[in-house]
């Protein structure tokens, strides 16, 4: 394991995760793969295609 934390918080991670993350406009993504816990990755999935906002980006899981 990379990282003994979730990228969000400080528990310990569930698994990697490809990530699209972007801050004004969606098309402007950044592709990332980021250790998240089960907690955060609840929230990006139940977040769908509009994307978890977080800390004035959001996130997405898929590159797609």
């Amino acid at each position: 394991m990379a990282t003994q934390r979730c990228e969000f918080c400080t528990a310990r991670p569930q698994q990697e995760v490809a990530v699209s993350r972007w801050r004004d406009d969606p098309d402007d993504r950044e592709r990332l793969t980021l250790w998240v816990c089960t907690k955060h990755l609840a929230r990006m999935q139940k977040a769908g295609t509009r994307g978890w906002a977080h800390g004035g980006a959001f996130y997405k899981t898929g590159f797609w």
